[in-house]
């Protein structure tokens, strides 16, 4: 090496959301030099245009990732002056139109999660607790949901992995450079970065990273619209609609379901369209889609706010103060992975968290962070990559 020559980096993070940000400052802490790579911005993708709630994924095993990931914001919060999250719930409120359909989600909630105590709702009791919502109405309400700003959690990590010496460059990384089964660099922007291991965290493009050809693609973009209105008297809850079969199914390979399926209404389950509210300090945040392609923003901003007013009735009077639009990193299987790269023994893979990035993004950084230390991570063996196949053939 030249003298006065800059060091190659130990780990290479591409990607700078929230699980990329995270890992780099995990990774600094333990003592490793860190270059974190990101092509568009960071928070530019799912981490900065969610709807802005860490919630409860009602997965056995994405729920140990959420309690971690609860306890890391936690510890976020207490040493940033950017990353807030409140001491308890906001409480989350799934909207059915009848009894029946509310009380068919309070059994799907609580025979996984007894200690959650889902309550249902109707009438004026539900009123009471949440005047917002339309009449007719009824709930199951469970005390979870912890609204976040969009994107500040992946700030203030990025803030936090500055301070610990990791650089952050811009730039594509178009591909790993691998010499036998072990990564010696990426390629970004056309020049070689050279690594002694690399953490691949691109959201919906890791596969293209790991596997430029194509052929290994176990993550797909699933694009969510997400408008910002400023209700008049705004809910206090979290609203989703009910019907989250598609997510409490782990074998479920489609997005959340889309209706809220119960007595009078079929829903709309192909339209990738589903209610939900999240309140926040400024606007809040109602959405959202599920769609394969990337749409013109703007044009689902009449259907969302529709939709949603069959739920909360004032939205149909907020001021519209912006429209975002992310690509959510959807896997196959609706469960992120989380391990070494099936063929390359120096490369972890964090991805394909869908729409619970935000609420278990910290826990699954710590994980790979940890892999890539040799801590030897009680990661669970659903999330393995190898359950997909090998990206080099």
């Amino acid at each position: 090496m030249t003298v006065g020559a800059p060091r190659s980096p130990d780990v290479v993070v591409v990607g700078g959301g929230i699980i990329g940000t995270a890992a780099a400052a995990y990774l600094a802490e333990a003592g490793a030099r860190v270059l974190l790579i990101e092509r568009d911005g960071l928070a530019s993708g799912a981490s900065g245009a969610n709807s802005g709630v860490v919630q409860h994924p009602f997965d056995p095993v994405m729920a140990r990732l959420y309690r971690a990931s609860l306890a890391l914001y936690r510890a976020l919060a207490a040493s940033s002056n950017s990353f807030t999250i409140g001491a308890e719930p906001a409480g989350m409120l799934y909207i059915a139109p009848g009894e029946a359909a509310a009380r068919r989600q309070a059994t799907m909630i609580e025979a996984p999660f007894p200690e959650l105590r889902p309550e249902v709702l109707g009438g004026s009791a539900l009123r009471s607790v949440e005047p917002a919502v339309a009449d007719g109405l009824w709930a199951c309400r469970v005390p979870i949901g912890f609204p976040v700003a969009p994107g500040s959690g992946t700030y203030a990590f990025a803030s936090l992995a500055e301070s610990r010496g990791v650089a952050i460059r811009a730039g594509r990384a178009a591909a790993l450079e691998v010499v036998g089964d072990a990564v010696v660099g990426v390629r970004v922007d056309g020049r070689l970065v050279s690594a002694g291991a690399a953490v691949a965290a691109a959201g919906p493009w890791t596969p293209a990273l790991l596997d430029p050809s194509g052929r290994w693609a176990p993550i797909a973009p699933r694009w969510g619209v997400v408008v910002e209105a400023d209700v008049p008297g705004a809910p206090r809850h979290v609203l989703e609609e009910a019907g989250i079969e598609a997510v409490l199914d782990a074998a479920d390979t489609a997005p959340p379901a889309t209706g809220a399926a119960g007595e009078g209404e079929a829903g709309d389950a192909d339209d990738g369209l589903e209610f939900s509210y999240v309140p926040q300090a400024g606007a809040g945040s109602v959405g959202s889609t599920f769609l394969p392609d990337e749409p013109v923003p703007e044009a689902w901003v009449e259907r969302i706010l529709v939709r949603a007013m069959r739920f909360v009735p004032a939205i149909g009077d907020a001021p519209i103060r912006g429209v975002r639009c992310c690509p959510r990193p959807q896997s196959a299987d609706g469960r992120p992975l989380i391990g070494v790269v099936p063929g390359l023994r120096n490369v972890v893979v964090c991805a394909g968290h869908g729409p619970w990035g935000i609420s278990t993004g910290p826990g699954s950084a710590r994980l790979a962070a940890d892999l890539v230390l040799g801590r030897d991570p009680a990661i669970p063996a659903e999330l393995d990559p190898a359950r997909f196949g090998s990206p080099r053939g």
